[in-house]
Parts: structure tokens; sequence; C-alpha cells
């Protein structure tokens, strides 16, 4: 039966890759909660706090919902809300059994989408059959089978920080995970945007730290050390030979900007979320759900923000105290050596790029961040999990050689 519920957790997490077919994903997803209660899925104590967090959350959007309940937006808001939450919980406590293989299943189901989701994107952009009309939008941006390039984008780093942990462990066959990296990261590329650009960077400029710094195999440090040297030289040139197409040096010279005209200004991204704080300050259930654009220009870009606008004061500190826990339970669990720390490595990589990138865009109901999310806390439950009943089986090893030796101490010399 496992064999069964582990390809389905890889299906599942396929289907994530495909947005612009919601029902996929929602239908995976319901039906891989019921097939793991139905066979046995267990509930760790240290799961609580993410369920609590994620409750207290959701209950300050439902409050702040109460005076819009006849709008179809809010209410459709909410509903996506409480079922990512819903995905984030059962993300964490699936690890509670078999997490290694169960992980497995996740990386691969992901990786399989995510080549699916950049090839579709990359053969838009090539305008190949008159595939551009499905896969590209904003001027040529790939978009894959996603609904929005930038969304696209950061959808694809953890995928990619997966296979390049893979290249710097010298697992698995080294051109094969070459050529699944390129594909993914020329995908995410040309999704030309800025918060994934640089969310790729951060990842795996994480990724490079805490593996040098948790690493105590010298080996290991010699490979990334090679790999960051080798990776920057194939980057550099294949970025050069990118940037020699015209169309694509122009849209890149367009993009690489820190701001754009709708950032600045008083209108404009930056100066709607200045002007909103005074007023957030003074609304203790926000704007309601989804209602920031009914006051200014557009939503905010900032989840954090927006957090407070849909979610009201509770939802809004909640969600911050989330966040922080998060952060601090997942660099807890980088330093604790136990089987799953490579795959700790590479969640805490992806999720530190998605956590800067809240305040550049509205996150808060990314599917594919609130499995980062879930297992982020599912790590840390069953990394400590592991310590403690290592550490047990240790003390009662221990405590029966040091009897055994005393039994034999006592006994007579024949």
């Amino acid at each position: 039966m496992e064999a069964l519920l582990l390809i389905w957790l890889a299906l599942t997490v396929f289907a994530g890759a495909f947005v612009v077919v919601d029902i996929a994903y929602n239908v995976m997803t319901v039906s891989a909660l019921g097939l793991f209660v139905l066979f046995g899925l267990r509930l760790d104590r240290a799961n609580v706090p993410l369920i609590l967090f994620l409750a207290v959350y959701n209950i300050g959007g439902l409050i702040a919902l109460q005076p819009y309940l006849s709008d179809d937006e809010s209410r459709a808001f909410m509903l996506g809300t409480c079922y990512v939450a819903v995905t984030a919980a059962f993300f964490a406590m699936i690890l509670n059994e078999n997490a290694i293989a169960r992980l497995e299943a996740l990386k691969w189901g992901l990786i399989a989408g995510a080549l699916i989701a950049a090839t579709t994107g990359i053969l838009g952009y090539a305008r190949i059959a008159g595939l551009e009309d499905y896969f590209t939008m904003h001027g040529g941006r790939a978009k894959g089978t996603f609904r929005d390039p930038n969304v696209l984008g950061p959808f694809l780093v953890l995928p990619a920080l997966f296979l390049a942990q893979d290249m710097i462990r010298g697992k698995g066959n080294l051109i094969l995970r070459a050529s699944l990296l390129s594909v993914i990261v020329l995908g995410l590329f040309l999704t030309f945007s800025r918060g994934a650009w640089a969310s790729l960077v951060i990842g795996m400029l994480t990724l490079m730290t805490v593996s040098a710094i948790t690493s105590a195999n010298s080996a290991m440090r010699a490979r990334l050390g090679l790999f960051v040297i080798l990776g920057l030289a194939v980057a550099a040139m294949g970025f050069a030979a990118i940037l020699s197409v015209d169309s694509i040096y122009e849209l890149f010279a367009d993009r690489f900007v820190l701001q754009k005209d709708y950032d600045s200004g008083p209108a404009g991204r930056f100066g709607s979320q200045l002007r909103s704080i005074p007023d957030l300050l003074t609304l203790p259930l926000g704007h309601g759900p989804n209602r920031f654009s009914h006051f200014y220009p557009e939503n905010p870009h900032n989840t954090y923000i927006m957090a407070f606008s849909s979610y009201g004061w509770l939802g809004g500190l909640a969600f911050l105290g989330f966040i922080l826990t998060t952060l601090i339970i997942s660099i807890k669990t980088l330093f604790l050596r136990t089987p799953f720390q490579p795959y700790v490595l590479v969640i805490f990589s992806a999720l530190i790029p998605h956590l800067v990138q809240n305040f550049q865009i509205d996150t808060d109901r990314w599917r594919h961040l609130f499995m980062i999310y879930g297992l982020s806390w599912g790590l840390a439950a069953i990394s400590r999990r592991w310590l403690g009943e290592y550490r047990a089986y240790a003390h009662q090893s221990y405590r029966e050689q040091a009897s055994l030796r005393g039994r034999m101490a006592a006994e007579p010399a024949e």
C-alpha cells in the first residue's frame, strides 16, 4: 500500500505544475489526503503549532470576510486560503512515516512537473507551432503551464535546487542532472521575472553556504567549490549566448531594472504600499479578503501588507508569527545531523528567497510555497524525533553494555 501512496504523492506534486487546469491539482490533493487518512496519517505533536498558526490566520480572514459575504471574489479568495493551509498541514504530516521515500517521491514529481512547465514555456517563447499563444504572455514572457510568468519562475526554484544539490553531492548521473537543470533554469530565465531571477540567485547562494557550513566532509567541500567555479563559468557562457539573441536582449534590458514605471510614484506599487500602512493601523478587520485593490490601484504586491489587509489584525499578526517561527525552526533544523539533513538544506534554501519575495509580490495563496512551509515544519518534527529516538536507543544500549560489563566483572575467575 505504501507504493500506491508514493505514486499518488508524486502525481499530486506533478499536477501542481499545471496551474492552467486548477482542477487537476485540487482533485489530486483531496484524493491524496483521503488515501493517507484511510491508510494512516500520523500527527506528531510538533505539527500542532503549524496547524494552530494557520487556523488562526484563516479565522482572522473569515472574520474579516463577514461584511463581504455577498462578494463572490472575497468568498473564493478565503476558500483558496483555507485550501492551501490544509495542504501545508498535509505535507508536514506525511513525513511522520517513511519520510525519505516520500521526500524522494515529492522531489521527482516536482522535477517532472517543472520540466514540463519549463519546456512548454521555452517552446512558447521560441514560437514553435504557434504555441506562443498558449505558453507566453506580457509581450513574450514564458508562462508555460502557469497563468503568470511571475509564478512559474519562483515555482522552478525548488526543483532547480534539488538538482543542484544532487550534483554537489555527486549523486546520480551528473550529465543527466546538468541537462535537466539547464532546461529548468532556461525556462525560469525566459519568464523575465525579476523576482524569480533574484530567487534563483538567493536560493543557490543559500544552498552553497549552508552546504559548506554543515558539511563535515572535505571531499564534499571540494566538490562544492568545483561546482561553484564550473557553475559560474557555464552560467556566464550561457548567459552571453542567450543575450546574443536580439529579442531576448531587448526584453532582458527592459526587465533588468530595480523599478519599473508602475513601481514608483505616489500611485505606483511602492507608493500604494506606504500609503496603505497608516490606513491598516486603523482597520482591525483590514479592507476585507482580496479587497485592497478596491481602495488602491492594484493589490499591494507585498504579502505582509496583504495579510493585514485581507485577514485583519488577527490574521496579519498570526501570519507574521508563523513566518518568524518557521524561519527559526528551519534554521535550528539545519544543523541537526540526521538522515533528513540534505532535504532540510534544499527546503531551507527554497524558503529564504520566497520569504524575501513576500516583500515584492502577493504569495499568500501560492500552492508550492505552502508545500515548502509544510515540508519545513515536517522536517523539523521528524529530525527532532529521530534524534530523540537515536539518543534513547544509544542510552539504552550503553546501559545494557554497562550492565553486561558489571556482571562479567562480578563473576569469579575459574
